[in-house]
């Protein structure tokens, strides 16, 4: 019993101890004769081409049986044949598919080392053939002091290391080789390491490599260690070109990304107990796996150089992440009370904003999102209403400021008047004299006198009726006439000269004159006037 307790006790105390999983930094170019980029016309040289090499060449190796017509070497290079390897001449044209065009100088364009701090260079995977996973910071997509760096056997390489930098990573291992911090220095004084690692003419040194071997061992996360400013700058010089467009009007960019994003940022303070495993798996299990609602968030959990551990939540426009750090954030607020979960002593969070939705967690959450497309289009559309009305009451005014005699369109509004009202002026007309303006004809009153009239095409109701002064103005009276008929005045002198009745005859031409009978109990000479003025 006591070895099984003894058993149980260093069981525990490896699980508590475990290493934090560590990656492996795997470099992807080469400086390989049979690799087609390598040569400025895309394609490995063909059995009649003339092959060229520069002086500012690199090591090249040399993989595969090749035939040539010609090859032109620098005065200080190196060439390498790999097992099994040979080269041919001939001056036989080649007739193979892919080399339809040969028989033409074919130059070897990898004159410039690729740099060690560009990310698109390497591949961070977990095994040494594995696939790649650039689901990370910027900062830790190059090798990391807790990585281990392996250069691919069979392959000869061209990298530049630059310059004033210290790049620490856990192991290095060149073509099978495995070197310590000064095995390796004493490799780069060599001819091999001086085409492969060259020392730049603009610098005049390379950066020191340290090389660890020491794997991570701290339950709480070991930091990459490139998020420090000086190496950060230079990472980024790489990056930054290739940034994806953002979607989102005010992103966020976490600690050791160069690259600006939509989504969330869970800055961690921990305390003890505290096991970085337990956080980032936790967290994955409950809030992202098997999740459809969050199946386009990418998430990386990071523990920094200055401690603090780092969740960083990003999609496309920044709605999901927002929602699903807010949620996480609640759960470790509540570990935090008394949880005990994740050992977590306090949490803040980070949003970007622009996007749909509001968060409400944290202390640092973003506010002030912007309006999305429905309320958008709700303001447009309630603009465009207040236009319409503006321009149609606009219309109206100056429809009725403006329009003539015969407009009728907007007689409607004659009752909205804006000015000052003045006495109508008043017309008295003999009952024997009777108009007719309009309407029907067929009326008893009508029919019964065989009045003299005439119906005015130019009025289709009887403009006497109509508040707007007509030009007509007609004698004043003194007579008490039994029907009083309203007329507007003018100034141009007594009556008016109908220009339908220039004379007598042309009165037979609208009734009967015999049938008319006229009389006037007025005043003689009033009459005569009268009469005269009305042509009769």
């Amino acid at each position: 019993m006591g070895l099984l307790k003894v058993i149980g006790v260093l069981f525990l105390i490896s699980i508590g101890t475990s290493p934090v999983k560590c990656v492996y930094k795997i470099w992807l170019p080469n400086a390989n004769f049979a690799n087609p980029i390598n040569w400025d016309k895309g394609r490995q040289p063909c059995g009649d081409d003339i092959v060229v090499i520069p002086e500012e060449s690199p090591a090249i190796y040399i993989q595969v049986n090749t035939t040539l017509q010609q090859i032109i070497l620098p005065k200080h290079g190196e060439m390498i044949l790999g097992p099994g390897s040979t080269i041919a001449f001939t001056n036989e044209p080649d007739h193979s598919a892919e080399c339809l065009s040969s028989g033409s100088e074919i130059t070897y364009n990898l004159t410039f080392p690729d740099n060690w701090l560009d990310y698109s260079n390497w591949c961070s995977s977990d095994t040494v053939t594995g696939s790649c996973n650039s689901l990370a910071l910027d900062s830790e997509l190059i090798p990391c002091k807790t990585d281990d760096v392996v250069f691919p056997k069979l392959n000869s390489y061209f990298v530049n290391l630059e310059s004033g930098l210290t790049l620490s990573v856990n192991t290095l291992k060149i073509t099978g080789t495995a070197y310590t911090t000064s095995g390796f220095s004493e490799f780069l004084n060599t001819n091999d390491g001086k085409l492969m690692f060259p020392i730049l003419h603009n610098s005049g040194s390379r950066s020191l490599v340290q090389i660890a071997r020491r794997r991570c061992t701290d339950p709480t996360g070991c930091a990459c260690g490139n998020d420090g400013l000086d190496i950060l700058q230079r990472i980024c010089k790489y990056r930054n070109p290739y940034c994806s467009r953002i979607q989102c009007k005010q992103p966020i960019r976490p600690a050791g990304s160069c690259c600006q994003m939509c989504g969330a940022i869970l800055s961690v303070q921990y305390g003890t107990g505290f096991k970085f495993a337990d956080l980032r798996d936790g967290l994955q299990r409950r809030f992202l796996d098997d999740n459809d609602n969050y199946k386009d968030v990418k998430y990386i959990v990071s523990k920094m150089s200055d401690g603090h551990v780092q969740v960083v939540l990003y999609d496309v426009s920044g709605d999901a992440s927002i929602q699903v750090g807010g949620q996480m954030k609640a759960d470790l607020d509540n570990d935090n009370a008394g949880g005990f979960k994740y050992a977590i002593r306090s949490v803040s969070m980070e949003t970007s904003k622009g996007s749909r939705l509001n968060p409400t967690h944290g202390a640092q959450t973003s506010s002030g999102l912007a309006m999305s497309g429905g309320e958008i289009a709700g303001i447009v559309v309630g603009l465009a209403i207040v236009l319409l009305i503006c321009l149609f009451l606009g219309t109206i005014f100056y429809r009725r400021k403006t329009r003539g005699p015969d407009d009728v369109a907007f007689k409607m509004f004659d009752k909205i008047s804006f000015k000052p009202s003045f006495p109508k002026p008043r017309l008295e007309v003999p009952p024997s004299f009777s108009f007719r303006f309009g309407g029907s004809s067929n009326t008893p009153e009508t029919i019964g006198a065989q009045s003299q009239g005439f119906d005015n095409p130019m009025y289709g109701s009887n403009p006497l009726s109509n508040e707007k002064p007509l030009d007509l103005e007609m004698m004043p009276t003194s007579l008490q006439l039994p029907e009083v008929e309203e007329q507007p005045t003018y100034d141009t002198g007594l009556g008016f000269d109908n220009p339908l009745y220039e004379n007598v005859q042309e009165s037979a031409m609208f009734s009967d004159p015999t049938n008319v009978d006229i009389k006037m109990d007025v005043d003689e000479s009033l009459g005569t006037d009268l009469g005269s003025k009305l042509n009769l």
